[in-house]
């Protein structure tokens, strides 16, 4: 169980100590990689013109690089390793049955590659694939909106860590067509609240796009879409004709 966290971040440190010793819960801190300090080595090989022309329009901020590279180097961790990961981030408030919650998802892992352990978000397409007792277990259309806690296999590891960096690092998750890592959700989830606090390892600054690289962009936009529908659709098929 692993908790990224900017080493200098004492007061979220101190708060979620505090989540993890309430719930007896065993875990330790992953020193983040603050890509304000320096662009960093892991992302040396970082796709700009993808970037630039298919995905956001803008140069990534040092902070979302920096996030990125840590929930990159701890997939590199789980690979090296090769034992399944619990990831979260310093600013959640954990469920009080998180061992049980914890045990059950490194359980199952290994069947579903990508655990989701936070609510999906509003609006957000899924399927129920499996319930056990008062757990379930569901597809996601993607997974998008943020990687505050999340089990990973080393199989999905794997797959994960062999593409170049263009999107930011929950979008490259979601974006299953690219590396064929679906994501499931499990619940009861292990964050049953989160986002109190301003966030430490990404900024928050403006950047205007250029207006020429517009057309492309659209064009990426649409294509992604229609590839996150087919890969959900099809996926949806299988389950349902599984189980019946």
């Amino acid at each position: 169980m692993y908790v990224i966290s900017l080493k200098s971040s004492d007061s979220r440190r101190r708060l979620i100590k505090q989540q993890f010793e309430k719930t007896n819960t065993a875990f330790r801190f992953f020193d983040a990689i603050d890509g304000r300090e320096s662009f960093p080595e892991l992302a040396s090989d970082y796709d700009m013109v993808r970037r630039l022309w298919l995905t956001s329009g803008k140069k990534p901020m040092p902070g979302e690089v920096g996030c990125y590279a840590s929930h990159y180097s701890l997939w590199l961790k789980c690979v090296s390793e090769q034992r399944p990961l619990i990831v979260c981030e310093d600013d959640i408030h954990l469920h009080k049955d998180a061992n049980e919650i914890i045990k059950k998802a490194l359980n199952n892992v290994d069947r579903y590659g990508f655990l989701r352990l936070e609510s999906i978000e509003p609006g957000g397409s899924s399927l129920v694939v499996h319930r056990e007792n008062e757990f379930s277990f569901r597809l996601m259309h993607d997974n998008y909106g943020g990687l505050r806690a999340y089990a990973i296999s080393p199989k999905a590891a794997s797959q994960l860590i062999k593409h170049r960096w263009y999107f930011p690092v929950d979008c490259f998750v979601g974006a299953n067509y690219i590396h064929n890592v679906d994501s499931f959700q499990m619940a009861p989830t292990l964050v049953v609240h989160h986002g109190d606090e301003i966030t430490t390892i990404q900024e928050k600054k403006l950047q205007k796009t250029a207006w020429y690289r517009a057309p492309s962009r659209e064009a990426y936009t649409i294509y992604k879409k229609i590839r996150l529908y087919l890969r959900y659709k099809y996926n949806c098929r299988k389950v349902i004709a599984n189980q019946t």
